[in-house]
């Protein structure tokens, strides 16, 4: 299950994407061949999404920025503006980022989450105008590949471009707002987790956005409406192009009407397995000891259900629920959940049938009491592991008065489809073309669920 390198191939499904982007490509550079210390993030109080502007002064009459803002060797370019990370400027994709103090602060943010994503909007008066985002390669060491980000300039993608500390933005033209959005399209299923007071290695992490001295951020919100989508490799797209994983093409076809969305996808993981190439992330819920299905002891220590990273970073707020962005009442309006394959496949040998069980059970309804009012859909694995424990947990909780949880099966054709002769669509991973099927189902159903019109 390595993951593997993803060449665009502009197979992009109309009901999410209303256009298809032109593409150009940036060869990766070697990695660092030494890792550098990392201070890690202290845990801290909540933030809302949106907090002050934050500006550091025009470069021409300021002095220099601190290490925690500014790499050692960096010379900052005259007649020039740094937007911070809690600029008004910039907003994150939910569930996905942590910072310097918690989930904010000023010096960072971070995410591990393929598809984690940030938006910058600015207005700048000059009629040439530059731009360069402003990141940290200083924790990578040589056991990975560099990180690799899309952007977006105004509507034009770039893809393929390997995390440095600065990347400037070619492609900026003409005086006026701006608008700049950062993926993180892909990264190795390694180093990504992290450990308590120790940030993980193989992230992206942001400092700012260097942008011409008379520039000024154009304040956005995030919607109050918001998905979380989480899964295995299959909703990270591993095996396929990037933007083609039927996780990206549903948050952009829930995006087409207004709402947000993160995806939190761990390559190998489950309800019990753990995640990554090196088992380090936890399981969603995991349990032990159980006996048909109930009781057991619930291991919060090596669940990630609740969690941002291993860093001491929560998902949850001060009211013990799901939050967006740290504070409270952000949380998700809907939670999708495609669990099951790993558990069926590589970790069955390592687990019980009874645990399984336990886990999905009593994992829906530690995730319904951390988000009491969203809609739970829980997604059947598309080769129909776990199928029948899955549809018997939902039941469960509909049968006990859960009317808030919906379930959604693409039924045996898809699992067919995934298991022919020449792989047409695909395999255990499915391709681009079997992330189009997908999607294309999945999408309808889930609108009809949320009562949604697509526009």
């Amino acid at each position: 299950m390595k993951k593997t390198p993803r060449n665009h191939l502009g197979l992009l499904t109309a009901i999410a994407l209303s256009t298809i982007p032109a593409w150009s490509q940036e060869s990766p550079k070697p990695a660092l061949t030494n890792a550098l210390p990392v201070t890690p993030a202290a845990p801290a109080a909540p933030v809302s999404p949106v907090s002050p502007a934050a500006f550091t002064a025009p470069a021409a009459a300021a002095t220099p920025a601190s290490p925690a803002s500014q790499s050692p060797q960096e010379a900052i370019p005259t007649n020039t503006v740094t937007l911070k990370v809690d600029s008004p400027a910039a907003i994150y994709s939910p569930g996905n980022w942590s910072g310097d103090a918690g989930r904010g602060g000023s010096q960072y943010r971070q995410t591990w989450c393929i598809g984690g994503s940030m938006l910058w909007n600015w207005e700048t008066p000059t009629n040439n105008p530059k731009a360069t985002l402003l990141l940290d390669d200083s924790m990578f060491t040589t056991n990975f590949s560099r990180p690799l980000i899309a952007y977006s300039i105004d509507g034009i993608w770039k893809s393929k471009v390997p995390v440095r500390n600065e990347i400037e933005i070619p492609e900026l033209k003409n005086p006026g707002t701006h608008e700049l959005r950062v993926v993180l399209d892909s990264n190795a299923q390694l180093e990504r987790w992290g450990a308590p007071g120790q940030s993980a290695n193989n992230v992206l992490r942001v400092r700012g956005l260097r942008v011409d001295e008379g520039s000024k951020p154009v304040p956005k919100k995030n919607s109050s409406n918001w998905a979380m989508i989480i899964g295995d490799s299959i909703t990270e797209g591993t095996g396929t192009p990037e933007f083609t994983q039927y996780a990206w093409l549903i948050g952009q076809a829930l995006a087409s009407v207004g709402w947000d969305y993160g995806i939190s996808a761990c390559g190998w993981s489950g309800w019990l397995a753990p995640g990554d190439s090196t088992h380090d992330v936890p399981g969603f819920y995991v349990m032990t000891n159980s006996v048909n299905g109930s009781g057991g002891t619930y291991l919060d220590t090596l669940s990630r259900w609740n969690k941002i990273d291993g860093n001491n970073h929560t998902l949850l707020d001060a009211n013990g629920h799901f939050s967006g962005w740290g504070g409270v009442n952000q949380e998700p309006t809907l939670i999708l959940i495609n669990y099951g394959t790993n558990d069926k496949t590589w970790f069955n040998a390592k687990s019980s049938a009874s645990d399984f069980t336990a886990s999905v059970r009593q994992g829906l309804a530690a995730v319904r009491s951390a988000a009491p009012r969203a809609k739970i859909v829980v997604l059947i694995p598309f080769g129909q592991f776990g199928a029948k424990d899955l549809k018997a947990a939902v039941q469960e909780r509909i049968t006990n008065g859960d009317t808030n949880i919906a379930l959604i099966d693409l039924g045996p054709e898809i699992a067919r489809a995934l298991s022919s002769p020449g792989k047409p669509f695909g395999d255990l991973h499915p391709n681009a073309a079997g992330h189009a099927w997908c999607a294309s189902l999945i999408i309808p159903r889930l609108f009809t669920i949320l009562g949604l019109n697509p526009r």
